[in-house]
């Protein structure tokens, strides 16, 4: 039996014996890519800290390697989205066994960092390569983040774990996508509505072999789902978890569904149920195994975990998805913070007083936007405040609408 400590480094071992010198990862800044042998390699050469944890970025090329020496090394690793990123310090100790660290604010809003041991990372990984039916003969197409939670788990472990190779595009711009299908062979690929219905429009899509489109991180709507379908006669999969649990259902079917509310069905070894006025309950052995901000005593020790997603069982399988009821923002799948905006506000000179919400996007793809309202001092710049907090923030957290509050302000 494999130790829990070594159970991924263990897997991601195997994988090298069996696909030692074939194509694991094509790159921009790599000519050629890299194989199997190259990742692990590469992973040899990565400076480790002596204790604490180590930081995997997913913009740049050590993130894949910095990800598999922390494993041979039985340290943590805390995934970041960018070299720009800044790790948020960790409250308390971090519990011992853990092997991943996500520094997320998640559906609830609250920013915080999550732990996950060996088993988990591996549950995860492992559960979703086969509901997925990934193949080591389809390449997949990273156009979304690595080191987000959906991106992580559909392409980042599967890659690790299971050897499914990937191509990685600069960007999700159409003329990205549109050169990475031309390639040989067909691919999987996973993104979000607001930017499947980009490709959609440009026709990024057309003549494209893709073997499996999948949408998650915000609704589907069944006018971008048809509209794929109808024009290139790809089907948009609706795939759905949190980051707490990981995967947790996905719609399997062949054509377009009928119900908007349907996500799909739940994923082999997954458990659902709904609890405090239709809150999706989720049981998995995937689950996070605690946070240094828990949102409510024993968080990660009941039964089932409490998802901030209202929504319905149907026949035992069938998911339904209702509506949200966390503090996040959700901008085009991408869960906002407003704590986090409002604290950058609130130190930002000329601001007075500030409240963060969200609104319901005109592009229902977008699905929400961040909108913030704020008093500022007589004689302020509000071009000069806009820019100061516009430097602080994540291009998906910057808010799209402002309400001010202001004395002879210089617009």
């Amino acid at each position: 039996m494999i130790a829990r400590s070594q159970m991924l480094y263990e897997c991601w071992s195997e994988v090298v014996r069996e696909r030692s010198n074939q194509p694991a990862l094509r790159h921009p800044d790599v000519p050629g890519g890299w194989t199997f042998s190259d990742l692990d390699r590469r992973a040899g050469d990565i400076e480790l800290p002596a204790s604490g944890y180590a930081i995997a970025r997913g913009d740049t090329l050590d993130y894949f390697p910095t990800i598999l020496a922390a494993w041979k090394n039985k340290l943590p690793v805390l995934i970041l989205e960018s070299r720009d990123s800044r790790p948020r310090p960790i409250h308390g100790n971090i519990p011992e066994g853990t092997a991943l660290i996500k520094q997320t604010c998640g559906a609830p809003g609250v920013e915080r960092s999550l732990f996950f041991g060996p088993s988990q990372v591996l549950a995860e990984g492992l559960r979703n390569t086969r509901s997925l039916e990934l193949n080591p003969d389809h390449r997949s197409i990273a156009a979304i983040s690595l080191a987000h939670s959906y991106g992580f788990g559909c392409l980042a472990l599967p890659l690790l774990l299971a050897g499914i190779p990937i191509d990685i595009v600069p960007s999700p711009l159409p003329v990205f996508i549109q050169e990475a299908l031309a390639k040989d062979g067909a691919f999987f690929l996973p993104s979000v509505p607001a930017i499947w219905k980009t490709w959609w429009l440009t026709k990024a899509l057309d003549g494209s072999s893709i073997s499996l489109a999948l949408s998650a991180g915000a609704p589907l709507s069944l006018d971008l789902e048809n509209g794929v379908w109808n024009d290139t006669g790809t089907k948009l999969h609706n795939f759905y978890g949190t980051t707490e649990t990981g995967a947790v259902a996905f719609d399997r079917s062949t054509n377009p569904r009928t119900d908007a509310s349907l996500i799909g069905d739940v994923l082999d070894g997954v458990d659902v149920t709904t609890l405090n006025q239709e809150r999706i309950a989720v049981h998995t052995d995937a689950q996070a195994t605690g946070s240094d901000v828990e949102l409510r005593e024993n968080e990660f020790n009941s039964p089932h975990y409490l998802t901030m997603d209202v929504g319905q069982v149907v026949d035992d399988k069938q998911l339904h998805w209702h509506d949200h009821v966390g503090m996040a923002i959700n901008v085009a799948g991408r869960k906002v913070s407003p704590e986090k905006i409002k604290r950058v506000c609130l130190t930002t000179p000329g601001i007075l007083e500030a409240r963060v919400f969200g609104t319901r996007s005109r592009d229902f793809e977008r699905f929400e936007e961040v909108s913030v309202a704020i008093s500022i001092e007589a004689n302020c710049d509000l071009k000069q405040i806009k820019t100061a907090i516009y430097n602080r923030l994540d291009s998906w957290e910057v808010p799209r609408h402002w309400e001010v509050n202001a004395e002879n302000s210089k617009s």
